[in-house]
């Protein structure tokens, strides 16, 4: 005897009743991802315009006039920093020579020039003190 078991495709399983706190889970979830989507969007964006502008720079080559006024406004550069430089070396250089210090030293008549030194000591001789008595 042949048993014939025809098998129903289309039969799914019954699903579970979704629960209010899972179906915001999964909303939350879906809107971040959303929120992350875009903003990876807008990076490819900026990143496509940056390509494209820097393309358009290299493309663009200085014209010799340019190239001229640019050197030009260097060597004028140069050349005034060159006369700042030489004002600054004339302001620094001393006009006059600074005096010498004069100092009197003790109580004599004549000037010494230079650094002040204090006069030697002199020594006494230590010799008995003699005393005269009348008597």
């Amino acid at each position: 005897m042949k048993l014939h078991h025809k098998i129903n495709h289309g039969w799914q399983r019954p699903s579970d009743p979704v629960s209010e706190t899972y179906q915001r889970e999964v909303d939350r979830s879906v809107e971040k991802s959303e929120v992350k989507w875009r903003r990876a969007q807008k990076a490819v964006e900026r990143a496509t315009k940056a390509k494209e502008r820097a393309e358009r720079r290299a493309a663009e080559k200085p014209t010799p006039t340019l190239l001229a006024a640019q050197e030009a406004a260097r060597r004028l550069l140069l050349q005034r920093l060159d006369e700042l430089r030489q004002i600054e070396v004339l302001m620094r250089t001393p006009t006059h020579v600074p005096p010498t210090a004069v100092h009197r030293t003790g109580r004599q008549d004549r000037l010494e020039v230079g650094q002040y030194r204090k006069p030697r000591k002199r020594k006494t001789s230590k010799q008995p003190v003699k005393t005269r008595r009348s008597s």
